[in-house]
């Protein structure tokens, strides 16, 4: 396929539209979803509890910028980052669950979990997709540095992490894997996002 053709396919309108009403309801729905973790959990840890929708989040803040002509280095960081990391950690974590099953699990546990790999799948595959229409600063690398570790030390440091009661064994190891995925995510940001970005700028100059 022409790459320009593809290019200015992704950034149509419509597409952008569409895409801004998909994530914003699965945003809604992420929210819903932990809405009985929430109940339980202290006000101060809320905006780091929901890991998922949130980044879904800052992704329906991009489109909508984008819709409108407008943008912002910090969300465009945000949300490849947290996409990646936390649609990727959501297909271990479904996988893992998978595993731990009976096999006389209900057919509908089961669908659940393949539905959220899927569409947690999504979320990294967006990411990856429309990294190359993002432009990022020094400054926007270094606050989602700083949130996404926080983000991590919340979830497995003061144990705020995602409930899955039946992994909760492995706790350790989760949290070890989400420390290195951090990591993984900002290498991967850097190489596809901010050196280009930062290469175009020293070039306009």
């Amino acid at each position: 396929m022409n790459p320009t053709f593809l290019n200015t396919f992704l950034m149509n309108r419509i597409v952008l539209i569409l895409l801004f009403v998909v994530n914003l309801g699965g945003t809604i729905y992420g929210y819903i979803w932990y809405e009985p973790q929430l109940r339980d959990t202290p006000y101060v840890y809320w905006p780091f509890v929901p890991d998922s929708p949130t980044a879904s989040l800052f992704f329906t803040i991009v489109l909508g910028l984008w819709i409108v002509n407008k943008r912002s280095p910090l969300f465009e960081t945000l949300a490849f980052i947290t996409l990646i990391k936390y649609g990727v950690w959501a297909v271990i974590m479904n996988i893992m669950f998978l595993g731990e099953l009976p096999v006389d699990a209900p057919t509908v546990t089961i669908l659940m979990a393949v539905m959220l790999m899927i569409s947690h799948g999504a979320m990294a595959l967006q990411a990856l997709i429309y990294a190359p229409f993002m432009k990022w600063t020094t400054t926007s690398f270094v606050c989602s540095l700083i949130w996404v570790i926080h983000n991590d030390v919340v979830d497995y440091v003061l144990g705020q992490w995602p409930r899955y009661p039946s992994l909760a064994e492995h706790i350790m190891w989760i949290g070890y894997g989400s420390f290195w995925l951090t990591g993984l995510c900002f290498f991967m940001g850097y190489a596809f996002v901010l050196r280009p970005s930062l290469e175009n700028k020293f070039i306009r100059m």
